[in-house]
């Protein structure tokens, strides 16, 4: 139920940075560390907070099979996020996050890459 309840949160909220105009940024199964190192980056820069993506598996074609978002508010304290076990795509956007599992990520809107 509360994953539920999270992932419903996360999707509203992160509807908001299409709206925006704020960058919306993305991690594909595919990516390295070092990209995903990038993305938190540009995500610190842009949104002003830290985020922290944890890539707990990967397959033996080194795809993520099992990732987390964690959004950090001002004052430093986790303050929400997202995961999935069966990892297709992550989408940030200032206010959430989304994530779809594989095979569902045509259901997302997605950025430009």
């Amino acid at each position: 139920m509360k994953a539920t309840l999270l992932g419903l949160l996360c999707f509203t909220l992160s509807s908001t940075g299409y709206a925006t105009g704020d960058p919306v940024l993305r991690v594909e199964k595919t990516f390295t560390d070092s990209q995903i190192r990038a993305v938190e980056r540009q995500a610190s820069q842009s949104y002003g907070v830290k985020v922290q993506v944890r890539v707990l598996s990967r397959n033996a074609r080194n795809e993520i099979t099992y990732l987390s978002f964690v959004r950090y508010g001002q004052d430093g304290k986790e303050g929400g996020g997202c995961s999935s076990d069966k990892f297709g795509v992550l989408i940030i956007t200032k206010s959430g996050c989304q994530i779809a599992d594989a095979g569902f990520e045509s259901q997302l809107p997605m950025p430009e890459k």
